[in-house]
């Protein structure tokens, strides 16, 4: 699988595939990440991640109130909100990767995959233009409710476009899938 299909598998399952509850969850966490004021995250402990991803990840090692759950924590706040924004983005990248590569796309269905790979690119491109919209940490103290209320809602219409405009392809690749497939796209990190 070339490079290019990759990170567009990336994207499409991060955003479309993985799981719905993944894909809300990215969103409330770019609001309250948006919604944040100086020298706060937007999430405290716990908050912001998906808990689907908790359990997983407990699973895989205790993360969830673990010693790796606080280092990403901690990482996570070191960065700026343009940083965890881009993040955020990366980490969608990366579970779209894993489910393309688990999924194993036959000849027929890439085609689907490459349709449904052009408009998660341009979403995403979108959503990373927003990322380097947010004001560094030191200057949101001069933001008022509505500016953040503003940037929330920014956010939210971003995200609700690009889902509304992936829907479509998203549905074709669905459909196009083996039960096994879509046994893996329905419940991507399940043993």
């Amino acid at each position: 699988m070339n490079k290019s299909l990759l990170a567009g598998a990336a994207l499409l399952v991060g955003a479309a595939i993985a799981a719905p509850a993944a894909v809300s969850s990215a969103a409330q966490d770019q609001l309250q990440l948006a919604q944040a004021g100086p020298g706060q995250s937007g999430m405290g402990p716990g908050e912001g991640m998906d808990p689907q991803m908790g359990d997983r990840m407990g699973r895989m090692g205790g993360m969830r109130g673990g010693w790796m759950h606080d280092r990403m924590m901690r990482r996570m706040m070191q960065m700026s909100p343009q940083q965890r924004c881009e993040e955020r983005l990366a980490r969608r990248a990366g579970v779209a990767a894993y489910l393309v590569a688990k999924l194993n796309l036959n000849d027929q269905q890439k085609p689907l995959w490459d349709k449904l790979n052009t408009v998660l690119q341009a979403n995403a491109g979108r959503e990373r233009q927003l990322c380097a919209t947010l004001k560094p940490a030191d200057q949101r103290g001069q933001e008022t409710l509505l500016d953040r209320v503003n940037r929330r809602e920014q956010f939210l219409s971003a995200r609700l476009q690009g889902l509304q405009q992936a829907k479509p392809a998203l549905e074709q690749l669905y459909n196009a899938l083996t039960p096994e497939q879509k046994a893996i796209a329905d419940r991507p990190f399940r043993r």
